[in-house]
């Protein structure tokens, strides 16, 4: 059964699930985001869209750098915190307890226990549509081969089902 609708079609897309953080002076913040991508393999560049009225705009723009840390299938609730709560009414990173380890290359953390962390220094910033889009310079990475991802699809968190063809 095909059901055209432009609204709820928007919904049928599946996406890993990133958390986005970003700091600048003494401000720390985590975002969850499902729109973030590799755009290029040489440079190795990762982009990541943001809407120009949440904290994290402000602090990427500030500062030009930002950390991805892609979310494992045991962190939905990290991800639904890091995206349902506001940097300006809560501690995020205590209301969830993330666990976080230092960066090299940029100055907000990583996200601990992913299954892969990005630190990006922005290189360009444009508009797309209603959202930022920040194109990062990937520094360095990180990556866990036993964990397995979060994504998100119809407004839900789902686990990744075995193999279909070995």
């Amino acid at each position: 059964m095909r059901i055209e609708d432009i609204e709820e079609s928007q919904g049928y897309f599946t996406t890993t699930v990133a958390l986005v953080t970003s700091k600048n002076r003494d401000i720390v913040n985590v975002m969850s985001a499902e729109w973030s991508l590799r755009v290029s393999l040489e440079p190795f560049l990762m982009a990541v869209f943001v809407g120009y009225e949440r904290e994290t705009y402000k602090l990427i723009h500030e500062s030009g750098e930002y950390g991805l840390s892609y979310c494992t299938d045991e962190q939905g609730e990290l991800a639904h915190i890091a995206g349902n709560y506001s940097l300006s009414s809560h501690n995020k990173f205590e209301l969830a307890n993330f666990k976080t380890f230092p960066s090299k290359y940029i100055s907000a953390p990583l996200i601990d226990e992913c299954i892969s962390n990005f630190e990006c220094i922005v290189i360009d910033e444009f508009k797309v549509g209603d959202h930022a889009a920040f194109i990062g310079k990937v520094m360095t990475a990180y990556y866990d081969p036993e964990k397995k991802p979060l994504v998100f699809h119809n407004g839900k968190f789902n686990h990744i089902g075995p193999k279909m063809i070995h």
